[in-house]
């Protein structure tokens, strides 16, 4: 092979060497790390992105994507910044993500970007998964401290290069990647810092009972919480979120039974239809969530018939304290016909002196006049 053979082989080969990476540096795939999204969207096709909030100070925009339906699905936001200790700085370019509630949701690294550690070592598959749990954590003191008082200083400059290899403390070393405390530091704080509560205050503005109705199917529980104290909010619950707080109480996790029942406020009771279910699960709950249950009809700005009705059919299976219990709030209530009377009336004929008893002071504090009632009375406290 004569000379210029060669050299075209070379070229050619050279062109087909350039061609290949270039294909495989175009296909490979983002850095991106995520935990478990709030609201399921729809495919990336119907999903569209506005800016929300543009940092007066940074520049930084907030962007928020949402469905074709205008469902809010997250927020996220692009983030060039320094990262410095010792006189050393590295860029960090990094793309995170929060959920609707301000949880946490994941960050994304441009092609061909990467974090790194001492020595500009590039993070492992596993570290960049532990950053990512890092991240996720909310309870970590990373925000409570300066950094200089994070880890401990080196002894020469060089120990440390750009302030993620510095020497740190053997309880630092539990909440940061290894060999990398300032980037996980400063990325934490951005995070768990102001955007957050930006973005809380930004879903809340958009809230709905639909909305609502959706973040608790949220696989995460916080985001339940998070909606349940919001619930305040709604004037009036809509049938389909009625239906998933009715589901909530029925289910076994106690802390999300409580949490519903106390979101329920005085004017959402206004719909017999709600009252009327809430009471339907009292006959199956456990003794605190019936108790919790007719605390909150207490709180109802009246009390349905058809609750009053179905009540009055309990009170012959109800122990002492939960007997006292309705009957208080039959009280609270002014729940005075005779078909109500009757009822309590017949638990006089109850061997068990304390129930019994607790039917007697209801019905003398009523000064009931129906002359078979009456005499009932007199026969009980006659036979005491």
């Amino acid at each position: 092979m004569n000379v210029p053979e060669v050299n075209r082989f070379i070229t050619v080969v050279g062109l087909l060497l350039f061609t290949a990476l270039s294909s495989f540096l175009s296909d490979k795939e983002k850095l991106k790390y995520s935990q478990s999204p709030t609201v399921a969207g729809d495919n990336n096709q119907d999903q569209t992105y506005v800016i929300v909030h543009i940092d007066t100070l940074s520049g930084d925009s907030l962007y928020l994507v949402k469905t074709k339906e205008s469902i809010p699905l997250h927020y996220f936001k692009n983030i060039t910044t320094e990262v410095c200790f010792d006189n050393e700085c590295r860029l960090l370019n990094i793309t995170v993500y929060w959920n609707i509630t301000g949880r946490y949701l994941g960050f994304e690294l441009p092609d061909g970007e990467f974090l790194s550690k001492h020595d500009h070592e590039p993070f492992s598959s596993n570290e960049y998964e532990r950053l990512n749990d890092l991240l996720a954590d909310p309870t970590l003191p990373l925000g409570e401290i300066s950094f200089a008082k994070l880890i401990e200083t080196p002894e020469t400059q060089a120990d440390s290069v750009d302030g993620v290899s510095g020497a740190t403390t053997e309880d630092v070393t539990k909440i940061v990647v290894k060999g990398a405390a300032y980037t996980t530091y400063t990325l934490w704080n951005i995070v768990h810092g102001p955007t957050r509560d930006l973005v809380a205050g930004l879903t809340e503005k958009q809230l709905s009972p639909d909305l609502i109705d959706l973040i608790l199917k949220s696989p995460d529980i916080d985001d339940r919480v998070w909606a349940l104290d919001r619930i305040s909010q709604i004037t009036a619950l809509n049938p389909k979120l009625t239906s998933t707080l009715l589901d909530i109480i029925s289910g076994d996790d106690f802390f999300l039974t409580y949490s519903v029942i106390n979101a329920i406020k005085a004017s959402h009771l206004n719909s017999y239809t709600l009252q009327f279910a809430l009471f339907s699960i009292y006959k199956e709950a456990d003794h605190s969530i019936k108790r919790m249950i007719v605390a909150k009809l207490m709180e109802a700005p009246y009390l349905s018939a058809e609750l009053t009705s179905t009540s009055r059919n309990l009170l012959g299976k109800l122990n002492g304290k939960q007997l006292g219990d309705i009957l208080k709030l039959y009280t609270m209530h002014s729940i005075d016909d005779l078909e109500t009377y009757k009822s309590v009336a017949e638990i006089l004929k109850n061997e068990n002196r304390f129930i019994s008893r607790q039917a007697f002071k209801f019905l003398k504090e009523s000064n009931i006049s129906d002359r078979e009632i009456v005499a009932l009375l007199d026969n009980y406290e006659h036979g005491e």
